[in-house]
């Protein structure tokens, strides 16, 4: 019997982990969409570097593809997609379109490994019988400069549940996910299952709000934003508070002491401290997360009448970023 077969779309420090971690498990055939870096990975397969799992040079995947479109025309039909792309809610094509090609209603599902909240709403539109399931990702890693691998690196970890669609078989969704939560603890994956993944994931854009924004608004590391000035640690609590706020005004738990714990996760770690994506993308003009990881906390705190002043004046200032990195012009004025 043939195993079953998985699509990694978006094959960037996240997206590279989690189909090497699948690709080791042993427990299904792997594919991937390598846009930018498909020469590379078809040619010489696919590295990872990482203290957890171990140093593995030219993994080979099932299939190497340069669109959905391409994997589609394969005739390989996929159990699950694992969607580790840029959460860019107005781009186009949407990753709805990117994904309409290859999903095969009842079969497969859709998994997010994304930043941010408010994605899982357009996938339901667009595929209302399919399984969507969520994934809050605590785990660092980035692409290598050659382009055909990954380094892992800090922690690795996932906390993990389905976006339970309204009128779906919950049994049915629920066992999906045990089978994909297996698959990667075969593979070394740690996987934290929970029923209630939009409170776990307004806790990680708790995070995000702060480090994200702020790392890529100063361009420095979390250790010399610490340094920069006495108003730095507490800037980060008023924008943690805010988040917070929203999200517990929303009807969702969240633990007494999270952003205590949140904030002591970042300042534990040695100097330099901790960079992220979004700045990454910030220092190399590239289009950052800006709504899912701001915008949309910004929205809902107007919605439900929470203020959240600081919040929006960095929201404000990393939307001039990310719009005067796609409109060169601007920039020059």
């Amino acid at each position: 019997m043939s195993r079953e077969s998985v699509l990694l779309f978006g094959l960037g420090g996240i997206g590279g982990i989690y189909a090497c971690i699948l690709q080791l498990s042993g427990k299904c055939d792997v594919h991937v969409v390598a846009r930018s870096n498909y020469n590379a990975v078809k040619e010489k397969g696919f590295k990872l570097i990482s203290p957890k799992f171990g140093n593995h040079d030219g993994l080979k995947f099932a299939g190497v593809w340069k669109s959905t479109e391409e994997a589609a025309a394969s005739g390989t039909k996929f159990s699950y997609v694992l969607c580790a792309n840029k959460a860019l809610l107005d781009a186009k094509p949407s990753l709805s379109d990117h994904l309409r090609p290859i999903i095969t209603p009842s079969l497969t599902s859709i998994v997010l490994l994304q930043n941010g909240v408010g994605a899982e709403e357009p996938l339901h539109q667009s595929f209302p019988d399919t399984t969507v399931i969520s994934a809050v990702v605590w785990t660092g890693g980035k692409a290598l400069p050659t382009s055909d691998g990954v380094e892992q690196f800090n922690r690795e970890g996932l906390t993990i549940g389905v976006d339970y669609r309204k009128n779906g078989n919950k049994q049915e969704e629920d066992s999906k996910l045990e089978k994909l939560v297996e698959w990667l603890k075969a593979g070394k994956g740690d996987c934290t299952v929970t029923e209630d993944i939009q409170s776990e994931r307004w806790v990680k854009v708790i995070w995000n709000c702060c480090w994200n924004s702020l790392t890529t608004a100063t361009r420095l590391k979390t250790g010399p934003f610490f340094e920069s000035s006495s108003q730095a640690l507490p800037l980060c609590y008023t924008v943690m508070r805010e988040v917070e706020a929203v999200a517990k005004a929303k009807g969702l738990k969240i633990e007494d002491g999270t952003v205590d714990k949140l904030i002591k996760q970042c300042t534990d770690v040695p100097y330099p401290g901790l960079p992220s994506s979004m700045m990454a993308d910030n220092n190399a003009g590239r289009p950052m997360e800006v709504e899912v990881i701001l915008g949309t906390p910004v929205r809902e705190g107007q919605r439900l009448g929470v203020p959240v002043p600081t919040l929006t004046a960095i929201y404000t200032i990393v939307k001039a970023l990310d719009y005067g990195n796609q409109n060169s012009e601007a920039a020059k004025a």
